[in-house]
């Protein structure tokens, strides 16, 4: 026990003379699995986002009570009559939009605030309940998280709130966990949003099996109970976190590298000393028991790290996140981000994996078996891609694509690398000639951290090349989609508006947007289905375009020789859903049906549930429930867009926001679907910081086995200048090489993006489009950045006297 903490000590030492490797190691390790465990914290929460209700009670929600399908609201009789048949687990909640006297939309949540004075709970309710003053300030306080109320400016206590013509000023209080949504007292909310006591649906706790056919029973025909597992979130959103995790799995990987090579550099620094260990008596089984547990701490700590940072930069990035998960996928509620235990234990289980394939890598004998089956595996990794592109029609089949090209470029890289300095230059200088010699030395030492460079410049190329196309398809897509000059969007007497708007002598056509909620089974679920119709024939439909870039025409549209009418489906309903042209649907809302053929499918980026377009004349022979969102107007050309548009307002007595021009459509929509971009941007430049602080570490590191060498040639006559110049020759081209291998590599992960993990995930297919000029842009930075980071410890090494390199031999 003595010899093996004598090591230990011996080790601690070690790493307080090299603090640059212990850094680069729990760098390495902790920002890969904070990376890691950002997203898993965000999903994490996700999936347990009814793990309390609304009100912030500690009672996981099971079921919800919600209107059928076609009706938006529930009475508030329907909550005396289940608690009344002894379900008291059940509490009413009403959502909104209210309006701030700054013109600001805000979500508004009501609850039954009243659970919090006889409730015995431990949730951040109940912690600020104690700074209630009374009851009248529970039922009239709203709620705000405190991110929100930083971006809402709210610099006091109060914020004023538009009843009709008038303003209500409220006491605000701080709430953390509510995100982009504002809680108040139902009371509250019923005066706010003038419901008249209506609910928007019921949260029910504890509800079992038995309990809920009993529920469902007494519902009947006036309500659906839904489970709480099977919300649309949940299937719609599981692509953008695959997504997520795919790419926070690659920066744990570029972590993992960094790490990997700085267990190297110490394994490499510390052999002398484990040399001399092993002459002075220290026995092989205390070395090596001493190096697990020196491994595993590290290991542990570097995980606890890793998640303490993923969970704050998840809270940093929840608020957009939120919006974004709200916008484009229902998520019904906000979450944030606490550190889980499983957090840890999935960073400290990568971790000891990472550090398990370092221990087999010393191996001489694995080392010799990996270099005879070198070109076996390159060939079967060629093979594998090519079986995989051919045959990937999965999730997982798309992803291990992924892998399969990485592994191509990690097995090509090493040796296009080395071969830069074997081949013949044309240059007899003898500092070049050393040069070409000690780069052959030094580039084993540096594979790791070239593989990370590789990888992340690479995956960042792909994700640029993704979202760039993504871009330019979704500008075609709303330039055709958002064809309308104006959108009009009255509260009430939508068609009576509509008639009036079509008798304008600048109007040529009056469109409008009508949408039913209803449902299509399978044989294996039900799927939720949007109903829409924009006019009577399908000259309103020309915004649509097919899957074969045309127009619908009329034929899509007419009934068939049984006297079905055509629809159609958006494209996700193909790929995502097996729905196929031709197929007869039957969707159904409550007791209502509508019974349609596909004639054919149209682009919807942006849509992953499934959609069908009908005429209005179908739409209403069919009974379905609808709702009517909005009036679209075509003008006539050379009309003043903005003097209809202000002549609308004050003639009908609307304001801005209901009167919309296109570009202001099109702006919307740009930045709903921008934000969903934002953590994959802020995922990108971590790992690239990452992989540039590896590459910074390794030439500080690899410059203490340099000395002699450098020392050598600057007694031989050689300048410091020219020292500096050769090695900074060195950074670059080694650098520069693996810059232009991550170029092809970026693209093929941006073909497989867009070919395979796009249509596989989302339902969308579009055209790879790579903008040259921005690509170049992006790589001349990398290249700039890198070869800074590297020049820094080779510029304080070269100026360095002869007799001082001498004297740290």
């Amino acid at each position: 026990m003595a010899e093996l903490k004598l090591i230990l000590i011996t080790y601690i030492q070690f790493y307080r003379r090299h603090v640059g490797l212990l850094l680069l190691f729990f760098i390495g390790f902790s920002l890969g699995a904070a990376l890691l465990t950002a997203i898993q914290g965000l999903n994490l929460e996700a999936g347990k986002r009814y793990q309390q209700t609304t009100a912030l009670i500690a009672n996981p929600v099971t079921h919800f009570i919600r209107p059928v399908l076609g009706e938006n609201r529930l009475p508030n009789s329907m909550w005396s009559r289940i608690r009344a048949a002894g379900f008291t687990q059940v509490q009413p909640v009403l959502e909104g939009v209210i309006e701030t006297d700054k013109q600001q939309k805000l979500a508004l949540r009501g609850v039954n605030l009243l659970q919090w004075l006889t409730q015995n709970t431990d949730s951040s309710a109940s912690t600020a309940n104690n700074s209630y003053s009374g009851f009248e300030q529970l039922l009239n306080t709203v709620y705000i998280d405190p991110k929100l109320m930083q971006r809402l400016n709210l610099k006091n206590s109060r914020i004023n709130i538009k009843m009709g013509n008038a303003t209500r000023a409220l006491p605000v209080s701080e709430l953390q966990g509510l995100g982009m949504t504002m809680l108040v007292d139902i009371s509250l909310a019923d005066k706010l949003l003038r419901a008249n006591g209506v609910i928007s649906y019921f949260e029910v706790s504890g509800l079992n099996s038995k309990q809920a056919a009993k529920l469902n029973a007494l519902l009947g025909e006036q309500a659906r109970l839904e489970a709480a597992q099977e919300q649309a979130f949940d299937a719609l959103s599981e692509a953008f976190f695959f997504n997520l995790q795919a790419l926070a799995l690659l920066g744990y990987v570029v972590g993992a590298f960094l790490s990997f090579n700085a267990i190297k550099l110490a394994y490499n620094a510390r052999a002398h000393l484990q040399q001399q260990m092993w002459v002075l008596g220290c026995q092989r089984s205390a070395l090596i028991k001493a190096l697990a547990i020196e491994l595993t701490l590290l290991s542990f700590f570097a995980a606890v790290l890793g998640a303490i940072l993923g969970a704050a930069l998840a809270n940093a990035l929840v608020m957009d996140v939120s919006a974004t998960l709200r916008g484009l996928y229902q998520l019904d509620r906000s979450f944030v981000v606490n550190l889980d235990s499983s957090m840890v234990a999935s960073g400290f289980t990568l971790n000891i994996f990472v550090l398990l394939g370092f221990l087999a890598s010393q191996s001489a004998r694995l080392s010799t078996v990996l270099a005879r089956i070198k070109w076996p595996m390159l060939m079967l990794a060629i093979a594998a891609t090519s079986y995989l592109a051919l045959t990937a029609n999965t999730k997982m089949g798309a992803l291990l694509l992924c892998v399969c090209v990485l592994l191509l470029f990690f097995v090509v890289t090493p040796p296009i690398v080395k071969a830069v300095f074997k081949l013949p230059w044309p240059t007899q200088n003898p500092i070049i000639q050393w040069l070409k010699a000690d780069s052959i030395v030094q580039l084993p030492a540096l594979l790791s951290s070239v593989l990370a460079i590789l990888m992340a410049m690479g995956a960042a190329v792909g994700m640029q090349i993704m979202v760039g196309s993504f871009s330019d398809t979704l500008d075609t897509h709303l330039e055709k989609r958002l064809s309308a000059d104006l959108y009009v969007r009255p509260d009430q007497n939508i068609q009576a508006l509509g008639t009036k708007l079509a008798e304008l002598p600048e109007v040529e056509k009056v469109g409008v947007y009508w949408s039913a909620n209803s449902e299509l089974k399978t044989p294996n679920s039900m799927i939720a289905v949007d109903v829409m119709a924009f006019g009577a024939t399908a000259s309103y439909n020309q915004h649509l375009t097919l899957l074969n870039n045309k127009a619908p025409t009329s034929t899509a549209f007419e009934k068939n020789k049984n006297g079905i009418v055509g629809c159609l489906v958006n494209e996700p309903a193909l790929l995502q859903y097996s729905l196929t042209v031709g197929d007869v649907i039957t969707l159904r809302q409550h007791i209502n049906t509508l019974t349609c053929q596909v004639r054919a499918a149209y682009y919807d980026y942006g849509e992953q549930g499934l959609n069908v377009v009908v005429t209005t004349t179908a739409l209403l022979n069919s009974s379905l429930s609808y709702t009517e969102y909005g009036l679209s107007l075509w003008l006539k050309p050379n009309s003043d867009v903005d003097a209809i548009a202000e002549y609308i307002q004050k003639q009908h007595q609307l304001d801005s926001q209901q009167v919309i021009a296109n570009q202001q459509f099109k702006r919307f929509a740009k930045q709903l679907f921008g934000k969903t971009f934002y953590v994959t941007q802020a995922l990108n430049i971590f790992i690239m910081l990452i992989a540039l602080f590896g590459m910074w570490v390794s030439f500080l590191t690899l410059g203490r086995g340099q000395l002699q060498p450098m020392a050598v040639l600057q007694t031989l006559g050689v300048t410091q200048l020219q020292l500096l110049g050769a090695k900074i020759l060195q950074a670059a081209l080694i650098i520069l090489t693996t810059l232009l291998l991550a170029i092809p590599l970026g693209l093929c992960l941006g073909w497989v993006l867009l070919t395979y993990v796009m249509p596989i995930a989302f339902g969308w297919t579009m055209a790879m489009t790579v903008n040259w000029l921005q690509l170049a842009g992006f790589t001349v930075l990398i290249f700039i950045l890198a070869l800074f980071v590297s020049a820094l410890p080779l510029i304080k090494l070269t100026r360095s006297a002869v007799a001082d390199n001498v004297a740290k031999l």
